[in-house]
């Protein structure tokens, strides 16, 4: 059975964090997440050319039906932000090329459609992240994690379902048409706030 799945990135170049999560319904699962790393000591150029291909290697292995990227936003360590930036192109491009809809979101709107609201912090999303996954503990490192959020809030925007049905119509996956809906995903916006109600502000053991 096909199962639509949706990529997560959480761009960076020293580490740029992916999560790639299912969804049946209103269930979800972690199919995937880690950290693509390249060399510090390595030139520029050549960090980067590595990371493409890194990125194009997710998109063939997994042939998600969605793309969601971490917005770049001003930040005040300048180098850092170039660094988010250019990893942030890489894979905008990538799915471009793959013909894969992709969307961007700002941390608050990941915080928002994962923890409920837009003031959570990193240990609140992530725990919610594992809830929502059930998941035993908070995925490791915080850049997988945030990857797997990005996913999830693509999944709870309700931009997915246009595109899952047309995969299923189509019988595979790639491609695909963008998104038209609007609506959240069924059962996902129950799920988020039964979780919530279970306390988001305890923070969980690794």
């Amino acid at each position: 059975m096909f199962v639509p799945v949706v990529l997560g990135i959480d761009p960076g170049v020293s580490r740029c964090g992916y999560g790639v999560v299912g969804a049946e319904g209103s269930a979800l699962s972690a199919r995937a997440c880690g950290v693509i790393r390249t060399p510090p000591g390595d030139p520029l150029p050549d960090r980067l050319a590595a990371l493409q291909v890194e990125l194009e290697g997710l998109l063939t292995e997994f042939r998600p039906v969605a793309v969601a990227v971490e917005r770049v936003f001003f930040q005040t360590n300048v180098r850092t932000a170039m660094s988010v930036g250019q990893a942030s192109g890489l894979a905008l491009a990538a799915a471009a090329r793959a013909g894969i809809p992709v969307c961007q979101y700002t941390p608050n709107e990941v915080k928002q459609a994962v923890a409920g609201y837009g003031a959570a912090d990193k240990a609140q999303v992530q725990a919610m992240v594992a809830r929502l996954l059930h998941l035993s503990e908070v995925p490791k490192p915080p850049d997988a994690a945030d990857a797997l959020a990005l996913a999830i809030c693509h999944l709870s925007a309700g931009r997915f379902r246009a595109a899952a049905g047309q995969k299923l119509s189509d019988g595979g996956a790639g491609g695909g048409s963008g998104f038209t809906s609007s609506a959240p995903l069924p059962g996902l916006a129950r799920a988020i706030a039964a979780a919530t109600a279970r306390g988001t502000g305890k923070k969980e053991r690794s």
